[in-house]
């Protein structure tokens, strides 16, 4: 996260480091001044379009020299819920979703978590809680995006459109590969919280996951 973060700073795609501490974990960094994102900005085309430059700006970064691993990362989730049947039987399902899908070796520093909570907008849009940043598919930054604000196909053109400088049937499938990955993610994610906070909005959204992987 340090890493990534202070080369995000230095390229004004993030907020500044003003103090760490790696052997206790802190982590003090600038106050970002502007408007944070809302679940409405994800579905205006101008907005779209530019969390698009965004990205390809972030995607230029230094490698940090790690990459994630995904299917380590399901199957830590699927293994915290071995004890709750009702969880862990679909719990293996994501394993084996994401399992079936193939690795790229295109890989990008990514920030991994693009949500509209994360999107601040003052002068230019900066990207905050860079904590999953790491190398990774860069099409995993637009599906994590797409996929936990349940953006609709035409805002996932334009997403992937202003992304690309045009139609790109390559990046389209890796990209609907990565949605399948983040769904699957989000869903194991969501049923470990589920378990030490549960909710009805909760047990509402794993459902709808539930039917969109399946």
């Amino acid at each position: 996260e340090l890493t990534n973060l202070a080369a995000a700073s230095e390229a004004g795609l993030g907020p500044g480091v003003i103090h760490s501490d790696r052997e206790n974990g802190i982590l003090v960094t600038e106050y970002l001044h502007g408007r944070v994102w809302d679940d409405a900005d994800m579905t205006s085309q101008q907005s779209l379009e530019s969390l698009a430059e965004l990205l390809r700006n972030v995607h230029t970064l230094p490698l940090c020299g790690t990459r994630i691993d995904v299917s380590t990362v399901a199957t830590t989730y699927e293994n915290y819920l071995e004890q709750r049947h009702g969880l862990h039987t679909f719990a293996t399902q994501c394993v084996a979703v994401i399992a079936a899908i193939p690795v790229h070796d295109v890989a990008s520093c990514c920030h991994n978590d693009i949500v509209a909570a994360n999107v601040v907008e003052s002068s230019k849009l900066m990207l905050i809680d860079w904590e999953y940043s790491c190398d990774n598919d860069p099409m995993f930054d637009l599906a994590s995006a797409i996929g936990f604000h349940n953006l609709d196909g035409k805002s996932t053109e334009v997403l992937l459109n202003a992304y690309a400088g045009g139609r790109d049937a390559e990046l389209r499938e890796r990209l609907d590969d990565q949605i399948r990955i983040y769904d699957a993610i989000q869903w194991l994610w969501l049923a470990s919280r589920h378990l030490a906070f549960p909710s009805t909005a909760q047990a509402r959204r794993l459902e709808h996951l539930q039917q969109r992987i399946r």
